[in-house]
């Protein structure tokens, strides 16, 4: 999780200055996106062109072997055919820039991508019924089978301790549950963390005994 000063706060001058020096593109229309902790503003150019302007937060953009490793994972989906995004080249041919930037807390070094848009609605704006549920998991059946077939020098970088959007960190949720007190999916969510909990604990015991 980034910090409040590593998060990219650019202005909407700021993304209009990137587009047109990195990309040679003019803007016709620049709004926000959701984030995390990094910026994204979606970015219409005079001949009708739809982007996402990426601008890492200024701790990830410290590890540019992971982005580029990222990047690749994306145009690999692609390339399988999976509605991923890609990233666009800058007038230099490349394909992140990282840029010097004062969003108000003085200068930091924000590593920047222009990426093709899909456009779409969000799952979370959609109401929930088995079947989206069904093709959400079919499509992260597909990624996960895709991977498998993906190589690059630098694979090693995604073995990250604690990182906490690893599977592998589902039962660091558990200490959150009581934000949830009077949610009637808490009881959900507890059932999907324990039954996590027993499935891996009897994985490791195969495994081990293998």
């Amino acid at each position: 999780m980034a910090s409040k000063e590593s998060k990219p706060n650019l202005t909407h001058a700021q993304v209009s200055e990137l587009v047109i020096r990195l990309y040679g593109l003019t803007e016709s229309e620049i709004r926000p996106l959701p984030s995390y902790d990094d910026q994204n503003a979606y970015v219409c150019v005079s001949d009708g062109g739809e982007y996402v302007l990426k601008v890492m937060n200024s701790g990830d953009s410290q590890n540019p072997t992971l982005l580029e490793l990222q990047t690749h994972a994306m145009n690999f989906l692609h390339s399988k055919g999976l509605p991923a995004q890609t990233a666009i080249p800058t007038k230099t041919g490349q394909l992140m820039s990282l840029e010097e930037i004062d969003c108000g807390c003085g200068l930091q070094k924000y590593l920047v991508r222009l990426l093709t848009y899909l456009p779409g609605t969000t799952v979370a704006k959609i109401p929930s019924s088995p079947n989206i549920l069904y093709q959400v998991g079919k499509m992260a059946a597909t990624m996960d089978k895709v991977f498998q077939e993906m190589e690059h020098p630098n694979l090693h970088v995604l073995q990250r301790e604690n990182f906490i959007w690893s599977l592998s960190s589902i039962p660091l949720l558990e200490q959150y549950l009581p934000v949830m007190d009077g949610d009637p999916m808490q009881e959900v969510v507890s059932k999907v963390i324990a039954q996590y909990q027993a499935q891996y604990s009897e994985a490791f015991i195969v495994e081990g005994n293998t």
